[in-house]
């Protein structure tokens, strides 16, 4: 039993390395092309524009987000900040974020 786990975790950490190495995002990427490639294949090949529409709306979301916390605090990013700032900085930064997000999830 314990060559069956050892394997597997070795077969894990192989895993996360290579998606580590290729950026935090790689997985969810895979992730969802996946699900597009099942969609468009098995499911409902009409639905694959539905799901590009959607995708492209909340990643410009996203990105929208991004550009709000950079414009309304300049002088604040996470990455130059430290303690406790840097934290309170992250989370403003991921509000805003997901703030835009549901706003362009919401619209039709």
């Amino acid at each position: 039993m314990s060559g069956i786990t050892q394997r597997l975790s070795t077969a894990y950490q192989r895993f996360a390395n290579t998606v580590d190495g290729g950026g935090r995002m790689v997985l969810w990427a895979l992730l969802s092309l996946l699900v597009l490639g099942v969609i468009a294949y098995g499911i409902n090949p009409a639905k694959v524009g539905s799901y590009l529409w959607i995708v492209c709306k909340l990643s410009l979301a996203a990105v929208l987000g991004y550009g709000f916390d950079r414009a309304a605090s300049p002088g604040a990013r996470p990455a130059d900040l430290e303690g406790i700032e840097r934290a309170m900085a992250q989370t403003r930064r991921a509000t805003l974020m997901a703030a835009a997000i549901i706003a362009a999830g919401l619209m039709p």
